[in-house]
């Protein structure tokens, strides 16, 4: 079955299978003349802003957009620490992320 299923795929289909070995890999847009495309999961990696301790990792099973991760990652982040994060530095993909609840 799973098997068919990749052959039968067209390349217009919507969800497909780019990897028989995980399957839940997806198609990850880069926007760059060089390399446009990336095959993958997307993961947040929280770490200190003075001393680059990782203190959490998400992995997301959607493509979704950055701001949309940084929820995620600070509960997950949170929870492996006795403080709460009160503020985070990003790059400018979590644009449009002004609070985490």
């Amino acid at each position: 079955m799973f098997y068919q299923k990749v052959l039968a795929q067209q390349p217009k289909d919507k969800n497909k299978i780019y990897s028989l070995h995980e399957p839940d890999v997806y198609v990850i847009a880069k926007g760059k003349d060089h390399k446009q495309y990336e095959y993958g999961n997307k993961v947040s990696i929280v770490s200190t802003k003075d001393t680059n301790i990782i203190v959490g990792v998400a992995s997301h099973d959607k493509n979704i957009h950055d701001s949309k991760t940084l929820n995620v990652a600070i509960s997950h982040a949170n929870s492996n620490r006795n403080k709460p994060i009160k503020q985070a530095v990003c790059d400018r993909g979590y644009v449009g992320a002004k609070v985490v609840l």
